[in-house]
């Protein structure tokens, strides 16, 4: 098993899976197929077995498609009995409230899933 690092854009997010546990996907989700991203991805933590999953969300936009191919990717974790305890930080930006609640209906859906919630400050486009 080898680390997973995908380098972001302007539509798409930077991925960076460790084989220590701890995993990050941070950025703009704007895909052309949210499949085709995410299917790399998904292979990767079916086959990827911890004790302790870090997963670290922090996606300051995605859209209808990226929401579904995110929650298919967290179910497939969700069933992976290989992760004894799966820890979420979920990030959003101050005033976010869609992505907020986007975390709050996955945490509804996840309930071996242990989320914590990191609001930072809004960011301001120069």
């Amino acid at each position: 098993m080898e680390n997973l690092i995908l380098e972001g854009s302007d539509s798409l997010p930077s991925v960076q899976f460790s084989i220590d546990g701890n995993l990050k996907i941070s950025g703009r989700a704007l895909p052309e197929n949210a499949y085709n991203f995410f299917k790399p991805l998904i292979a990767w933590v079916k086959e990827f077995c911890v004790d302790e999953l870090n997963l670290e969300i922090n996606l300051e936009y995605f859209n209808t498609t990226v929401s579904k191919q995110l929650y298919d990717f967290l179910k497939v974790i969700e069933h992976n009995n290989g992760y004894k305890k799966i820890n979420v930080k979920w990030f959003y930006e101050d005033g976010d409230d869609e992505i907020l609640e986007s975390g709050e209906i996955y945490e509804e859906l996840l309930p071996r899933f242990n989320f914590t919630y990191h609001r930072y400050a809004e960011v301001f486009d120069e």
